[in-house]
């Protein structure tokens, strides 16, 4: 019955700020995901080591052993939750720790009689019972006082640790000696304890992603030298203090990174944000707040937005200048779906200096065409005529030079209709130091999901996140509607700088055509770019009817990029799976 009300309120906050069709539609969307989780206990379990090969960690010594210092703050944890908590830490399999305890709970001293019972017969634990409770980030800033290990290792106080968390933990820094910032991944934990669920499978660090959530979360150790240099957690951010703090981390790591297994159970109950995200609204302007000064320190400029979704945050990136864009339109099938493009590019301009440049074959210089470019006055459109044996791609790629732009984007001419304000956000992220190509997400006629992220691997070469999702929905952990970075973005709605494009060498001549697009992609990381997906850019196909054929597999674009494609997408998650886009766990056999 509580928790039946616990859902009833809940539910309520979400109409009052969201209205009754988001909320249908993010409980539709949470059944959905819940099928595809089903069995996600049992999969857990069987990805446990064994208790054999616990022993055998257990019995392991490092070459590097450094002691990892769990720090907790404290503040009237039910006792239950506080036994196992500190029983999760002291059997870990990796035994050279400490726990650090600091202790807010004022004149309660239920929690100080069970963790002195318990420092009775095991010396690794240090505490200390403050004489005021000093919220969130002051009870854990005296914990870390209390830490001399070389590694420090978030955790709270109701929360608990697979046994061999920190084996995971000190068998990936000695491996990767240069980590100073280490997550792994993590699930929920029900009230009593008997069920897992909900597991968080990350990517590897994801710069755009954290700017957008605090998906890193826990998890968390860091070098305890990266903490003295970037000042521990601030009071002003309480509620969001681990956001403000993993941002003021991850922009001073000189390495971060990723283990891909749940190690970590994060408790649900009515209080927790775990289980109920309203239960701290005030937490999400502190989010937003760490995040618009993380842009400040790192030089970017922007006005970050909170979503519909609590706890998640866009960023709408501001032009620092008005530079001319080229469309490069490679495809046009004919007079009306010319016109239906320029139409669409027409009807939500807001950005001025715009030329079309159309691609053509011989064959497609007819009346129709060239009376209607004559015709349309609205944006400049230059046409280019592809006489030689070589297709567009190659025809651009030996022009680009040429061209007076200094962006590039290409855009396919079946686009019917895109966002307002969608030049602005490509050139936002665009004119960002360090970005390669930017792409938005592309819906088809009956506004299903067609085209946004890249994910190498998937449906045997690369495939799109996602696909046939329905406009509205959110993907898992919102990924749809959440920026980030990725390998690649659809070359059907893409920008770069020109002179990236033509550092990247331009289109390959040596791909299959349909691979062009991920392939420069992959050109402009191997030349220290971030690629970059931006969901505020929406844009819809044309209804069209394709004769159904057999695609076969890209054999030179695979030989191009074989190391690449035999690893995993490092913006993707081992534990996922490659057989569809809809992020269901991946079956080991």
């Amino acid at each position: 019955m509580m928790k039946n009300v616990s859902y009833a309120r809940r539910g309520y906050h979400y109409v009052k700020s969201y209205g009754v069709t988001k909320l249908r539609r993010k409980v539709q969307e949470r059944l959905y995901r819940n099928s595809l989780e089903k069995g996600y206990q049992d999969w857990m379990i069987r990805n446990r080591p064994a208790e054999s090969e616990k022993e055998l960690q257990r019995a392991h010594r490092f070459a590097y052993a450094p002691c990892i210092s769990v720090v907790v703050p404290v503040y009237r944890t039910e006792e239950k939750f506080l036994r196992e908590m500190i029983e999760s830490v002291l059997t870990q399999t990796y035994q050279k720790l400490e726990l650090c305890i600091a202790d807010g709970s004022e004149e309660d001293d239920s929690a100080r009689a069970v963790i002195e019972s318990y420092m009775a017969r095991d010396p690794r634990i240090r505490y200390e019972k403050l004489s005021a409770n000093r919220g969130i980030s002051g009870n854990t800033n005296a914990a870390i006082a209390l830490a001399s290990g070389e590694y420090l290792a978030l955790l709270d106080h109701d929360d608990i640790l697979e046994e061999h968390a920190l084996f995971e933990i000190v068998k990936w820094l000695s491996m990767h000696p240069a980590t100073d910032m280490l997550y792994t991944d993590e699930d929920k934990l029900s009230f009593d304890s008997s069920v897992c669920f909900q597991p968080h499978f990350k990517p590897d660090f994801n710069l755009e992603l954290l700017r957008s959530n605090n998906y890193i979360c826990h998890f968390l150790a860091v070098k305890k030298t990266l903490v003295e240099k970037t000042g521990m957690y601030r009071e002003e951010f309480d509620g969001a203090q681990d956001y403000d703090f993993i941002l003021r981390c991850a922009e001073q790591a000189e390495e971060i990174g990723h283990i891909p297994k749940i190690l970590y159970h994060w408790r649900c109950h009515d209080a927790s944000t775990a289980s109920n995200p309203e239960s701290k609204a005030y937490a999400y302007e502190a989010g937003r707040l760490a995040v618009e000064q993380h842009l400040e320190r790192t030089g970017q400029s922007g006005v970050v937005e909170r979503t519909d979704n609590p706890g998640f945050y866009r960023t709408v990136y501001k032009i620092s200048s008005s530079p001319k864009v080229s469309i490069i339109v490679l495809d046009v099938p004919g007079a009306g779906v010319l016109k239906r493009f320029v139409k669409a590019v027409s009807r939500n301009q807001t950005y001025g200096k715009l030329e079309l440049l159309l691609f053509l074959e011989e064959s497609e210089k007819n009346k129709i065409i060239l009376n209607f470019i004559k015709e349309h006055r609205q944006i400049p459109i230059k046409v280019v005529y592809c006489t030689s044996a070589c297709n567009k791609f190659v025809t651009f790629s030996r022009l680009a030079e040429k061209i007076d732009s200094e962006y590039f984007l290409f855009l396919e001419s079946r686009i019917e209709k895109i966002s307002r304000g969608w030049v602005e956000l490509f050139l936002g992220n665009a004119q960002r130091a360090g970005t390669g190509a930017v792409g938005g997400r592309i819906y088809d006629s009956s506004q299903r999901l067609k085209h946004g992220v890249k994910i190498l691997g998937l449906k045997g070469q690369v495939g799109d996140a996602f696909a046939g999702l329905p406009m509205g929905y959110t993907g898992y952990f919102h990924k749809v509607v959440m920026q980030q970075n990725c390998h690649a973005v659809s070359g059907k709605a893409m920008m770069m700088k020109k002179i990236y494009f033509l550092k990247a060498g331009g289109f390959s001549e040596d791909v299959e055509d349909r691979m062009k697009d991920i392939d420069l992609c992959l050109k402009l990381e191997d030349i220290g770019l971030q690629n970059v997906y931006d969901p505020g850019i929406v844009l819809t196909e044309q209804k069209h009817t394709r004769r159904r054929r057999t695609v076969r597999r890209a054999a030179a674009f695979d030989k191009k990029w074989k190391e690449l494609l035999q690893a995993p997408d490092r913006y993707y998650n081992p534990n996922l799976s490659l057989e569809d886009t809809k992020y269901r766990i991946r079956e080991f056999h």
